[in-house]
């Protein structure tokens, strides 16, 4: 008798333990009340915000940890392609007027969002210890062989190059040297390798880089102001949240991190 009242309470000991048990499994299986409200943001950014803006949303993660933003930069072109063909996105950032025009009038990005956020300036660069360029006119040199810009059909920078070039009066005289790149921070890589002798790249793309040259900067009198603009697109899942970051890009926060890696933050207003 005394054999089977010990087997009865070990019995129920480890029907007790498996209940628990139980209940601490389920329990582990339940989605925390963070994880159910987290929200993803994908930017589609300009290749030449590609430095600035991992630091930026590291901020403000920081103030908004349910938040998570991914980034997918490229060319301008290239990212409206992507858009135009429904690929899932909540903000545009980036240059370019001829691309903003057509994602405006395609009805693609919600209008009374948008924003001017940065400006910055194109600039002519060669390697770091290059004497070959010093100006706009020794890309007509003989010895001067290639040039990167991006490719104009998708790349702003490179639009802005084949403008300035013509108004300079050279694209003619040096349209045959010309190398395309997928966008500024291709050619900056060109540049940097001395892959090639000199190319076009934003300004805020040149700084802190000491593996190139800044040989000059393009006059504004020879191409169009360049802004870096910002919109919540029509098709966003989280609205409300992508607003919340665009604006946080015009703060005081975001704008110090602009001005370090060499762009013009621009007044809240506009």
């Amino acid at each position: 008798m005394r054999n089977i009242k010990w087997i009865s309470i070990l019995v129920c000991g480890l029907l007790t333990l498996l209940l628990f048990g139980g209940c601490s499994q389920e329990k582990a299986n339940i989605p925390s009340n963070k994880t159910v409200n987290s929200k993803n943001i994908m930017v589609f950014a300009g290749a030449g915000l590609t430095d600035a803006l991992p630091e930026i949303s590291k901020k403000y993660s920081q103030l908004h940890p349910d938040v998570k933003i991914s980034f997918n930069f490229a060319g301008l072109g290239t990212l409206q392609q992507q858009i135009e063909q429904g690929a899932p996105c909540d903000i545009l950032l980036g240059p370019g007027e001829k691309q903003w025009n057509t994602l405006r009038s395609e009805n693609l990005i919600d209008k009374a969002t948008e924003k001017k956020i940065l400006s910055d300036k194109l600039v002519l660069i060669t390697p770091k210890d290059s004497q070959k360029v010093k100006s706009f006119e020794d890309l007509a040199l003989p010895e001067v062989n290639k040039i990167a810009i991006g490719d104009p059909a998708v790349v702003p920078g490179g639009e802005w190059a084949k403008k300035a070039l013509t108004s300079l009066g050279l694209f003619e005289k040096v349209n045959s040297k010309f190398i395309l790149a997928k966008d500024v921070q291709q050619v900056r890589t060109y540049v940097e390798t001395e892959n090639v002798d000199a190319g076009f790249i934003w300004k805020s793309n040149a700084t802190n880089d000491n593996k190139i040259r800044v040989a000059a900067e393009v006059p504004e009198n020879s191409c169009p102001p360049i802004f870096f603009r910002g919109a919540v697109i029509n098709n966003s899942k989280e609205k409300e949240t992508a607003l919340d970051f665009l604006n946080y890009l015009k703060g005081q926060e975001a704008s110090e991190i602009f001005k370090k890696y060499g762009f013009v933050p621009l007044d809240q207003k506009q």
